[in-house]
């Protein structure tokens, strides 16, 4: 026990002898007692209304000293208070400072509850958005902005970035992120990406024009180097540099036909139809093609499923083809290239396994990007473009699926395809074929 209580106590006793006392020299000692006990109880209903008013934020009324435990606990109730006024005061400081902060920005931050309705937004969303806070503050906001991506993303509650038009400018483009930052309220912030999107515009509309430019020249020279490397007159010290010649033409050909083939990628709006397309038939004609080349390894052609894919048909071939392309090439002949058509758990994947150079780790997330190349000079000499990757990244996005890659220096590469549920056809049953 305290030596508050020990003293309080020692009070009480006190007070009650001393009552006791005087009612054995003036005679009722109950009385006495009983007024005693009263007094006492008065002073301790004085004592806790001054502390229940000093509990309230209030002055205290019937202080008449500062000794003893009713003014020790009163000062520790308002060394209490002081506390929490100084917190409070921070936190206002803090609260001012993030609301200047946010104000500042230029991307515009939205505070959604669990409904989607809209608990505050800064100045930047009413410059992109047009948000009024008389107006939409308690208004969910896909009522306000009626996107069919963004409604799709907003309940899909993914950490994604979609794009989408501006609600002010349908010329403009805004980047949009929802970021959940505690049980019920999540955090959406909207970025003008407009400028950015027309440079990008601009880029993809010079390559597309750029590239179909070339075709017709390089056809041309193509063509006459050809008639030139087949005329007899043509003296045999030409016979090198034309047939070099002629090696390049046909890389500038591919790089060509790869650019417009990615430029129209990367040009198309939503997703891509829903064609039937037979993958197994599809797998086993690129299989064959490769089986019958007289370069690299025999890949090996594994169909563990019948499921076709909704999707573009020639979209999914240049994946198809890319992906086993790339894996032939950088294998050597007697290595070992495994191809694979297979369900699992969250819909069905195509795998590529092959046992080539692989890839540094550190250069795994860079391997899509167009004209990036690991070995650069190995990957001009056996023909490639640095395309095929890009291509595949795009065509696998407008279908709505991943790309996974798994790589080991000298040991090889997995490239795995996952499509997702919506994009499957099957017509009933398993199938189990492998052709070496």
């Amino acid at each position: 026990m305290s030596k508050r209580w020990v003293r309080q106590l020692l009070g009480l006793s006190g007070w009650l002898l001393a009552a006791l006392a005087l009612g054995a020299w003036f005679g009722a000692v109950s009385w006495w007692l009983a007024a005693a006990l009263a007094i006492w109880l008065g002073i301790v209903l004085c004592r806790l209304y001054d502390l229940d008013r000093a509990l309230d934020d209030r002055k205290p009324l019937f202080i008449t000293s500062d000794r003893g435990m009713w003014a020790e606990l009163l000062a520790r109730v308002e060394r209490v208070k002081d506390k929490a006024r100084y917190r409070k005061k921070k936190y206002h400081q803090l609260l001012r400072e993030v609301y200047k902060s946010t104000g500042a920005l230029r991307d515009a931050g939205i505070i959604l509850n669990v409904q989607h309705e809209i608990q505050w937004f800064n100045a930047a969303a009413n410059r992109l958005l047009g948000l009024e806070s008389s107006r939409d503050v308690g208004q969910r906001i896909d009522n306000l902005i009626r996107n069919p991506e963004f409604v799709a993303y907003l309940d899909a509650a993914k950490d994604d970035v979609i794009t989408i038009p501006s609600p002010k400018d349908t010329a403009g483009r805004l980047a949009v992120q929802i970021i959940p930052y505690s049980r019920n309220q999540r955090l959406a912030i909207f970025r003008d990406i407009t400028h950015e999107f027309r440079l990008e515009r601009t880029r993809r509309d010079f390559v597309a024009n750029a590239s179909h430019e070339l075709r017709s020249p390089l056809t041309v020279i193509g063509g006459y180097l050809d008639a030139m490397l087949d005329d007899g007159s043509i003296p045999s010290v030409w016979h090198t540099p034309l047939a070099e010649m002629q090696r390049q033409v046909d890389r500038m050909t591919r790089i060509v036909r790869d650019l417009l083939e990615l430029s129209r990628l990367e040009s198309m709006e939503g997703h891509a139809g829903h064609e039937f397309v037979e993958v197994g038939a599809m797998l086993r004609a690129i299989h064959k093609e490769f089986a019958e080349s007289g370069a690299g390894p025999k890949p090996a052609l594994s169909l563990e499923t019948d499921a076709a894919l909704l999707g573009d048909e020639s979209q999914l071939h240049s994946v198809f083809f890319n992906l086993i392309n790339n894996a032939v090439r950088f294998t050597p002949d007697d290595g070992k290239v495994d191809i694979a058509w297979k369900a699992t758990k969250g819909g069905v994947c195509f795998e590529v396994k092959d046992t080539g150079i692989g890839i540094p780790e550190e250069l795994i997330p860079r391997v899509t990007e167009r004209f990036f190349r690991v070995e650069p000079g190995r990957s001009r000499a056996s023909g490639g473009t640095g395309l095929g990757l890009a291509i595949v990244k795009h065509a696998l996005q407008r279908h709505g699926a991943k790309l996974e890659i798994e790589s080991e220096l000298a040991k090889g590469s997995v490239f795995r395809c996952h499509f997702p549920p919506d994009r499957i056809a099957t017509r009933g049953g398993v199938r189990q074929a492998a052709a070496q």
